[in-house]
């Protein structure tokens, strides 16, 4: 896997001295020896030298503090001849030892000097890695005027002269800077002898080639700010202000108690400066671009590295191999800006849409986008796979993979409960110069540019969604009750006029109900007796079957029965059981008979039987009687009991069904709560969005100005309005469009005092006339009141429908903040929209931000003048993914990884990677980019220099 290849910070303390500088170093017991290197039989011995240069221990000393780039800045450089008696050279050949036995990457030394010219300079060159590169320095200190034997008078380093006279600070930095290819510092400027100390001095404080100054403090002493920030019109420089650094001035290895360097020792004070690879050109790149690469800790302030201060979500790496067309890439991000170049064709696009198809972005596109996915899916492989590092917080890594053939997309070594959720939460943005255009186009809704409001306000407006759907479920419901309830009061009314009716009958059948029940019960007697008259005769014919049965049960024996053992006993027995066959059937005879006559004489030829028929008649004749003074049938009075029967239970029912309606009462008195909190949730939401712009508009610096209305987007409104529409042929259908305009802008413009939380909710009190009117078309309202009710449905779903917020973006002029104009309105142009959703987009949200070439529809002078100062503002919170075509945006907006592709036949390329202080880099930008040439003339023209 590669290694990162953009531009980060290092730890730089660029003004050490060491015990080369005898009269400066503190610490006596390691002051170098005379001579340095004795001669031990013929040879010089170097072993002391190498003891007291403490080659180990000050290299390691280095580390431990974790510098990582150290300028040897000791005054006047040596006063020795031979290279092998300069403390630098021992530091120089010892420095990969070191670096290797810590496990640790080697310093990167500058060689230099501090000279005095008046006040106090230092002068750095390239990262020193062998004696010849130290000599060269030697010899540079020589040709401004101090040779080995000049450089010091009674140990005491002498001041920078030529031919008697002081050298200046112009003829150093010609030949520092413009021949040696050094960088000249003015060191310690706010002390003694630095060139903040005598007004003398501002002629050259003012030179446009003096890139820096190093300060002792932080924060610096007010009249330093006012120097440095250009406030200060004795000193203010006519352009560029100067960068400025701290460095410790050591001239100490020692430590306090708690293991810190105490003043002037080696780490007190040092500097953080972003670059991709220390050099004199990253330097000086630096010097120009302060405000984005170079962080001064505070006095006091602990050693944390600014990366470490950026707790922002990052995409750490991308790694992509098996595509048809371009070559395995492998790809680490800076976590600030990052720009992909290169040729049409090399492949650019698809870097950015191989991240968006790993990271679950597909879906979010549209358009151009779409057929951007299509076309990259046709040349996928079966050997495609796509890797993407995700850092959500700091020091959480998940890998994502994809194997778009195998349709393989997961996790590795790591799981989640569902996949595609932790891919939806994701915080990243993908965006193409077409998305950007559709954002803002002329047909704009609320809708368009709310969910870049909605995105600032994370989880806090998604529970608020949460809350708004659970309450229009119950809503929904208590609708559903509403019916019931309406159904259920009917059916209360039916009941009660049901049992009325029951009641009516009833009673009309209770008055005979005496003659009824005397007539029915006449009617059991009689049925009693018929019943047991039936039975007796029953009985009898039973009895007399019983006879007959046995008279044919008799066998006489037949002629084999003479043979039988004793025939005479058998033939006795025979004739024995037929006698009394024979007898038994006549007592059974006369049994019958006697039975049949018994009950006559308890019946019939009883004396009381004439009087108990004539009761049994009369009985039914007065229930006739009494039928027939009523108007009803005999057969009616039957029915008393069912009736009864009906009636109790229709009672039963009432009592159940005026149970529901107390219950469902309760239920339905709740609705206009239910509606309460329906708006509450709306107007939370809305509290959450206002609070974002107003975080988006301090963010933005004054470049924008983003607003939200409260349910002010009108094509949500349209979108239910034409639901409810009528028949378009009357008269309340024919003026449907513009009595809703009407309505809701009166809403819009009024709601605040109306009271009301929705415009459906502003329709009501319209209708029932409980709010001032504020429409021309007030004679609709009875219509429309009408309509309504006969669309009760559709009223009711619109009722709890949602009218958007409405979202909008002013652009500002970023001079003076004068307004020139909003997105929705058609006075901007194309590109000028196009601005102001990248500022609302970027100054939202800390989460990565992918976009596909913004420059598109923009003109060169937009982009460096709007564009890139938005980028450079942005990058230090959040991380930029941009392709682009346009140099203005890698080159001044200082990109800390510029990724350069380049196409070879039907194959893309890496052609370069890192920052602009790579010279390689540099090259690809002149050679591929457009405008590249013009893009580092005003990076010129903005630092007033040479250098690219």
């Amino acid at each position: 896997m590669a290694d990162y290849q953009g531009m980060r910070w290092f730890k730089y303390d660029l003004q050490i001295q060491t015990p080369e500088d005898a009269r400066h170093w503190k610490d006596d017991d390691l002051c170098l020896g005379s001579p340095r290197r004795p001669l031990v039989d013929g040879t010089h011995d170097e072993s002391e030298i190498q003891e007291k240069a403490l080659i180990f221990i000050y290299l390691r000393y280095c580390h431990a503090l974790n510098l990582e780039v150290v300028g040897i800045t000791d005054h006047n450089f040596s006063d020795k001849i031979d290279s092998r008696d300069w403390f630098i050279t021992h530091l120089v050949e010892q420095n990969k030892a070191v670096a290797q036995e810590l496990n640790r990457l080697p310093l990167y030394i500058l060689p230099g000097f501090e000279v005095d010219i008046g006040f106090h300079v230092l002068c750095l060159f390239k990262p020193a890695k062998k004696r010849s590169h130290l000599r060269r320095i030697s010899q540079i200190l020589t040709k401004l005027g101090l040779s080995e034997n000049q450089r010091f008078k009674k140990a005491c380093p002498e001041p920078l002269r030529y031919n008697g006279e002081m050298v200046s600070l112009k003829r150093l930095l010609e030949i520092v800077q413009n021949e040696h290819e050094g960088i000249v510092i003015a060191a310690h400027a706010d002390q003694d002898k630095g060139v903040f100390s005598d007004p003398r001095y501002i002629g050259d404080y003012q030179l446009p080639d003096l890139l820096a100054v190093e300060l002792t403090s932080n924060p610096p002493q007010a009249k330093h700010i006012e120097i440095l920030s250009g406030k200060n019109s004795q000193w203010s420089r006519p352009e560029r202000q100067p960068a400025w650094i701290m460095s410790s001035d050591a001239k100490s290895l020692k430590r306090d108690k708690d293991g810190n360097p105490t003043a002037n020792s080696l780490g007190y004070r040092y500097t953080w400066i972003k670059m991709s690879e220390p050099s004199i050109t990253a330097l000086r790149q630096a010097f120009l671009d302060s405000e984005s690469r170079i962080w001064r800790p505070e006095n006091g302030c602990s050693p944390v590295r600014p990366s470490d201060r950026q707790t922002h979500p990052r995409i750490r790496r991308l790694h992509i191999n098996g595509l048809g067309f371009l070559t395995d890439q492998d790809i680490v991000w800076s976590p600030n800006l990052n720009c992909v170049i290169g040729g049409r064709g090399s492949g650019k696009s698809t870097l950015l849409e191989c991240l968006r198809l790993a990271l679950g972005k597909e879906g979010s596109t549209s358009g151009i986008v779409a057929k951007k996915l299509q076309r990259l899916r046709g040349v996928f492989t079966p050997d495609t796979e796509i890797r993407v590092e995700w850092e959500g917080v700091p020091g959480q890594i998940d890998t994502l993979l994809l194997r778009p053939q195998s349709d393989e997309h997961r996790l590795v070594d790591g799981g989640v409960p569902d996949f595609p959720t932790y891919l939806r939460q994701l915080p990243i943005q993908f965006f193409s110069q077409q998305q950007l255009s559709e954002l803002t186009g002329a047909e704009i809704g609320g809708n368009r540019l709310l969910p870049l409001i909605d995105a600032a306000c994370g989880a806090d407006l998604q529970a608020l969604e949460s809350e708004e759907r659970t309450v229009r479920t119950e809503i929904q419901q208590l609708f559903a009750a509403q019916d019931q309830y309406d159904t259920v009061r009917e059916n209360i009314r039916r009941l009660r006029q049901e049992i009325a009716e029951l009641d009516r009958q009833w009673q009309a059948r209770q008055d005979v109900q005496q003659e009824a029940s005397a007539h029915q019960y006449a009617q059991q007697a009689s049925h009693f007796l018929e019943t047991l008259r039936a039975r007796v005769r029953e009985a009898a014919d039973r009895i007399r079957s019983l006879a007959e049965d046995l008279g044919e049960a008799l066998a006489p024996l037949g002629s084999e029965s003479a043979h039988w053992p004793r025939a005479e006993w058998f033939q006795t027995l025979d004739r024995n059981i037929e006698t009394l066959t024979r007898s038994v059937q006549q007592q059974l005879e006369q049994a019958a008979s006697s039975y049949e006559t018994t009950f006559l004489t308890y019946t019939e030829r009883n004396s009381d039987w004439p009087a108990l028929g004539q009761e049994l008649a009369s009985a039914e004749g007065r229930f006739l009687e009494a039928c027939r003074e009523r108007g009803l049938q005999p057969s009616d009075v039957s029915r008393l009991q069912e009736i009864d029967r009906q009636r109790q239970a229709k009672r039963l029912e009432l009592a159940a069904q005026e149970k529901l309606e107390t219950q469902l009462d309760g239920r339905v008195k709740t609705l206009s709560d239910r509606f309460a909190a329906l708006h509450g949730a709306w107007q939370r939401q809305f509290e959450l969005r206002r609070k974002a712009v107003d975080d988006i508009n301090s963010k933005a610096d004054g470049t924008i100005r983003a607003s939200v209305s409260y349910a002010a987007d009108q094509s949500t409104f349209d979108a239910v309005w034409n639901r409810l529409s009528p028949d378009r042929r009357f008269r309340l259908g024919k003026n449907w469009e513009e009595l809703g305009n009407q309505i809701f802008q009166a809403f819009v413009r009024h709601q605040q005092n109306n009271g009301c939380t929705s415009p459906w909710e502003w329709i009501s009190t319209l209708i029932h006339g409980e709010a001032e009117s504020l429409i021309e078309c007030q004679d609709l309202l009875p219509d429309l009141n009408q309509h309504l009710n006969s669309k009760v449905t559709d009223w009711r779903q619109a009722r709890f429908t949602r009218v958007a917020d409405f979202a909008d973006i002013e652009l500002l002029d970023v001079k003076d903040g004068r307004p020139l104009g909003k997105v929705s309105d058609p006075q901007l142009s194309e590109g000028q929209r196009n601005t102001a959703v990248l500022n609302l987009l970027l100054a939202q949200g800390d989460g990565p931000i992918v976009i596909d070439q913004p420059e598109d529809e923009l003109d060169s002078n937009f982009i460096y003048r709007d564009l890139v100062p938005l980028l450079r503002r942005v990058k230090e919170h959040r991380q930029i993914i941009l392709a682009t075509h346009s140099a203005n945006l890698p080159v001044n907006g200082d990109a800390e990884l510029i990724y350069a592709l380049k196409a070879r036949g039907d194959h893309g390329y890496l052609r370069a990677a890192g920052g602009l202080d790579r010279p390689a880099v540099t090259q690809a930008v002149l050679d591929i980019m457009e405008g590249s040439r013009e893009a580092f003339r005003r990076r010129r023209e903005k630092y007033h220099t040479n250098s690219a």
